[in-house]
């Protein structure tokens, strides 16, 4: 059985995403067998490795709790025992972890809950699909490297009459998380019915952290009387990854231009 229903590979703008480098080349980076009693070890030393290839602090820790909850769902509700092993392949670092001991059995025995295991795996990675068949079953998630010349994103705020734009360039990320979480403070403070825009179309990559700043965002919005907040520039694949990850679903447009009619003027 396989299941690549929820392959989520996509920029976190509608543009072109970030360049590949030495695109086909494989270097297998970690060959780690775990149990029930090396979880925890194993936590760590995906973590040393994995920032050691280049995945920035805050992407690695989406990458090792996704490889985590898929290792655990070997260990729980399959053989036991399993593999992790990930490979540079380009710009992606490919994380395959492996329940050998499971021969026979269907992926329907690893559990989709959200929150957990393949759920947070489909959201959290760039690509995501698992199989089974006579050699066991084999969980592949995808994480993009960064381009080299990225950098985390600045907010820039942009006074219009009925509303705010706020513009980030570059990397949505846990360095970019605080100062778009104080901007978002500064516009909300200034007004009762604070009507805000958030243009991410010149966003090139992207981390947990800072999905929660927007999520904040919204919520910190969404407390006021008549607040609203408008995503822009979003790919599809990151609108429903936000979707699914958000307790609450968010307002999006394809440019600030086409959401400033959702204002009232001053």
């Amino acid at each position: 059985m396989s299941d690549d229903a929820a392959n989520l590979a996509s920029p976190v703008a509608a543009g072109p995403g970030s360049g590949n480098r030495n695109a086909g080349t494989s270097v297998l980076i970690l060959d780690h067998a775990f149990d029930r009693g090396s979880l925890y070890p194993l936590r760590e030393t995906l973590q040393a490795h994995v920032v050691h290839a280049g995945l920035p602090h805050g992407r690695s820790v989406d990458l090792v709790l996704t490889v985590h909850e898929l290792a655990t769902n070997a260990v729980f509700h399959g053989s036991g025992t399993g593999r992790a092993r990930i490979r540079q392949l380009g710009g992606v670092l490919r994380c395959e972890v492996g329940d050998p001991g499971s021969s026979g059995h269907d992926t329907a025995a690893w559990p989709v809950r959200h929150g957990h295991g393949l759920w947070l795996a489909r959201y959290l990675s760039d690509r995501f699909t698992i199989d089974s068949g006579p050699d066991g079953t084999l969980a592949t998630a995808d994480f993009a490297l960064p381009g080299p010349a990225s950098s985390s994103a600045t907010p820039r705020l942009r006074r219009l009459r009925s509303h705010t734009v706020l513009e980030l360039d570059g990397a949505l990320d846990e360095q970019a998380a605080p100062k778009i979480t104080a901007a978002i403070g500064e516009v909300v403070s200034g007004t009762p019915e604070p009507g805000l825009v958030i243009d991410l179309s010149a966003v090139t990559y992207w981390d947990s952290t800072g999905i929660t700043a927007l999520i904040m965002a919204h919520q910190r919005v969404s407390e006021t009387a008549a607040g609203m907040l408008v995503l822009t520039g979003l790919a599809a694949g990151f609108a429903e990854r936000l979707d699914a990850l958000s307790p609450v679903p968010f307002t999006t447009r394809e440019t600030p231009a086409k959401a400033a009619h959702l204002f009232s003027p001053s």
